[in-house]
């Protein structure tokens, strides 16, 4: 839990490609970002939303699935400890006969310091993972540490979660390509989606009085869509990772290719806004009407998921280890 007194923490976003399910070959290209960042002094290192699983809309991703103490966690002990940091990423989980977008962060000394599994999948997320409520909060020797993952830093249940639980700080893992333009979805919903997630971090240091750190990945993204395998969305992940700082003011932003960012921010208890977010609906901001359909999709996805019995079968498959 954190102190009375100012803190200082010097954090470290990654914006990094990852490959569809070649997750020993993402955690690999991840390494140099973190030992980079780690060079130069970050404390705090903080990966992409499913870095190690990539981004897939078909049954496939379920290839990509770990058990709770898989390779990627045991990546996240052993380079936390190497380097002497907290780390922290998100990955694919099968847990008994559900899986989960669960980000784990490690301490520096290699053990893990909490987890948090995505309540909210998005959009064509609900047909391949379940969501799972939760308080969206570690605690750290250096302060309570807040997680919103990707598509709940829109939803206005997470910055109350945040005010409530008094969190230090915001991190805010991403795999948020950008939506493909179509019918559903004209030019003016691809350009709002990128001013709301250009100016995401901002907007949450500004709310709360709290550091946040917005990572997102960077490269070209293909998927098939579900129940559709001859049409495959082509689009690309915009990256705009971005540090902003407990008085609201943005530390440092990446455009669209892999990079890092490496900033000290401040951890002060007086900037805490401490009054709980009060939203009416379901939304932190205004969206595109384009960007709300998203809202169906999870309804049939969610539906969908339930009565899979090939979820069931390849969830329990990866679990228990056959």
């Amino acid at each position: 839990m954190a102190g009375e007194k100012v803190k200082t923490l010097r954090v470290a976003a990654v914006q990094m490609e990852s490959k569809n399910a070649l997750v020993r070959a993402n955690l690999e290209h991840a390494g140099p970002f973190v030992e980079e960042a780690a060079q130069r002094g970050a404390k705090l290192v903080v990966l992409p939303e499913f870095m190690p699983t990539g981004y897939l809309f078909t049954r496939a991703i379920w290839d990509a699935a770990e058990t709770r103490e898989g390779l990627t966690v045991q990546w996240l002990k052993e380079t936390s400890r190497r380097f002497s940091i907290y780390l922290g990423t998100s990955f694919l989980e099968a847990d008994g006969e559900e899986f989960f977008n669960s980000f784990v962060l490690a301490n520096p000394d290699g053990t893990e310091a909490g987890r948090v599994r995505k309540q909210t999948p998005a959009a064509f997320e609900a047909y391949f993972t379940r969501g799972a409520p939760g308080s969206h909060v570690i605690d750290t020797d250096f302060g309570r540490v807040g997680v919103g993952i990707c598509y709940e830093n829109m939803l206005s249940y997470t910055p109350r979660l945040m005010s409530t639980h008094a969190v230090d700080i915001m991190l805010m893992p991403h795999s948020a390509p950008c939506p493909m333009k179509s019918i559903l979805t004209p030019q003016s919903a691809v350009r709002s989606f990128l001013v709301n997630l250009e100016g995401l971090a901002v907007s949450y240091a500004q709310l709360l009085g709290i550091p946040a750190v917005m990572i997102n990945k960077s490269g070209p993204w293909d998927t098939p869509l579900p129940g559709i395998p001859f049409l495959t969305q082509h689009s690309y992940f915009p990256g705009l990772s971005a540090v902003a700082d407990s008085d609201g003011t943005l530390k440092a932003q990446l455009g669209g290719d892999e990079g890092l960012i490496v900033e000290d921010v401040v951890l002060d208890p007086s900037r805490k806004t401490h009054t709980v977010p009060a939203y009416t609906g379901r939304w932190v901001k205004e969206f595109h009407w384009a960007i709300r359909i998203w809202r169906l999709v999870e309804v049939l996805g969610s539906t969908w998921y339930s009565l899979s019995a090939e979820r069931k079968r390849r969830a329990m498959e990866v679990s228990s280890g056959r």
